[in-house]
């Protein structure tokens, strides 16, 4: 949530403290490198980082003054943390009463897990996406390392704090925003919610396989753990698979319900056919016949791909201690508003000197008594 709203032009303050890492700072190669952290210096980039320790009374004070200069706060910490510092709604709003508060646990602020720990791949598992992102033949729930609900409630975050601002500059008044990512997750799976209602089959697990269109998935082709992503929706485009794989018709494969019948056949049929090729080329045949086909990229791919180069899609910062990052750009494009330029994740601790002389008034001397006193580490 906050690198997007850093490049839509807000300035983006991180609390955070060396004595509890931000989980992300700790997932480095070498150890005891919270600023290498590819993860971290993706998801926060653009923002400035503050050191203070939460757990003394004159960390939690300094906090709760940044709250107040600021117009919207963001936490997500697990239920009830923030409460026990002092920096819950109820208390940022008595020094900022029209700020912008939210809060986005992994199950929400009530109920029986509103303080229960979550990360990404719980929240897909509660969520039932772990479950529903296989194939239906796995022996145990797969779901994707994207930890899903993370990605998408920080999004969806982004959308309701600047609905949240324009109700304040309509009517002065602030909110609180609650918001749990395991919904988030529900919330774009509606579709199977329904299916068991309206159909009489409940949803399961059926890896690449929809039921409009048969050849639809992903095949192997020729090399190392290469593919071909492949769908024919139509009568009309399996027609045209059929011209340019050079496959003669076949009555009973014209519909949609006899190429149901025969998914598996057509489907190990087709793979015989992408694994004499490359990807590229499969997906060259068959897009001049008018099929939609892709090669499955893998980030190699992405970062030497003409396409997403002319769009300026992967973009570079440069990174006071890892130099050149190469990372994905903001994929927003505004007609006349422009983004910020793509800037670094912060040093640990960065900003904390020059945030806490603007902002709160602090002296030099002071910042530096507060980092030797433990307060700013």
């Amino acid at each position: 949530m906050g690198w997007l709203l850093a490049e839509l032009g807000a300035e983006v303050i991180k609390i955070e403290s060396r004595r509890n890492l931000d989980f992300l700072r700790r997932l480095t190669v070498e150890p005891d490198t919270p600023n290498r952290a590819w993860t971290f210096n993706f998801e926060s980039r653009g923002q400035k980082s503050v050191c203070l320790d939460l757990t003394t009374a004159r960390g939690r004070e300094l906090a709760l003054g940044l709250c107040a200069t600021a117009d919207v706060v963001v936490e997500n910490n697990r239920g009830g943390v923030v409460r026990g510092w002092g920096l819950d709604y109820e208390q940022v709003r008595r020094v900022r009463p029209d700020v912008i508060y939210i809060a986005s646990q992994g199950f929400g602020g009530g109920g029986p897990l509103a303080e229960a720990s979550a990360y990404g791949p719980l929240n897909s598992t509660f969520a039932g996406a772990n479950w529903l992102w296989n194939h239906p033949d796995a022996p145990y729930p797969a779901g994707s390392s994207l930890n899903h609900p993370d990605h998408i409630a920080s999004k969806l975050g982004v959308v309701a704090v600047l609905a949240a601002l324009e109700h304040r500059l309509r009517t002065g008044q602030g909110q609180s925003i609650e918001m749990a990512q395991t919904e988030s997750a529900a919330y774009l799976l509606g579709e199977f919610y329904l299916e068991g209602p309206t159909t009489g089959r409940p949803p399961a697990p059926r890896g690449n396989t929809v039921d409009y269109a048969v050849p639809h998935g992903v095949y192997p082709c020729a090399g190392e753990d290469r593919w071909v992503a492949i769908a024919a929706v139509g009568d009309d485009a399996w027609e045209r698979l059929c011209a340019g794989l050079g496959w003669e018709p076949e009555a009973g494969l014209a519909t949609l319900g006899g190429r149901q019948a025969a998914r598996a056949a057509l489907d190990a049929r087709v793979a015989e056919w992408t694994r004499g090729r490359t990807p590229e080329e499969a997906a060259a045949t068959l897009q001049a016949a008018g099929v939609s086909a892709m090669a499955v990229q893998n980030p190699d791919d992405h970062r030497a791909d003409p396409h997403l180069a002319a769009r300026g899609a992967i973009v570079t910062d440069v990174h006071p201690e890892v130099g050149p990052e190469r990372q994905i750009g903001n994929p927003i494009r505004f007609g006349r508003t422009p983004l910020v330029p793509p800037r670094p994740a912060p040093l640990l601790g960065e900003h904390t000197e020059e945030v806490l002389t603007r902002l709160l008034g602090l002296g030099r001397d002071a910042v530096a008594r507060l980092v030797e006193e433990g307060v700013c580490r």
